[in-house]
């Protein structure tokens, strides 16, 4: 399941991502990534992965890859906010594939990320 919040007024979309991801999950995000990077000039990404399980399954996985690699490029910063310790990994092996710039932070400083993107403005 995907939760979408956007503050517009500083760029930032985000994603709280919870319990296992679908394709259906996917397929619905893609028009709201579309549309917040047509309609913001500076666009941000806070992910926010807390109870977050993975996906579905392999296929769904590897849809996810793929919108990941439609959309490098197209946000300026991506907060990466997490709870376990395969999150801060991943986060620290896709930075270097990564055009925008890319950090991790823990659960607890979900605030210290969201002030994060906001300083990019």
């Amino acid at each position: 399941m995907i939760i979408v919040s956007n503050d517009l007024e500083n760029g930032i979309l985000a994603l709280h991502l919870k319990n296992k991801l679908t394709k259906q999950d996917l397929n619905d995000l893609v028009p709201i990534l579309k549309k917040h990077i047509e309609e913001t000039d500076d666009p941000h990404l806070m992910m926010i992965m807390e109870d977050f399980r993975g996906w579905v399954d392999a296929a769904t996985f590897w849809k996810d890859i793929k919108l990941d690699t439609k959309y490098v490029g197209s946000f300026d910063r991506i907060a990466i906010v997490g709870e376990k310790k395969w999150q801060q990994w991943s986060t620290r092996l896709m930075d270097p594939l990564f055009e925008e710039e890319l950090k991790f932070f823990s659960s607890e400083d979900a605030d210290r990320a969201w002030k994060w993107l906001e300083k990019s403005h």
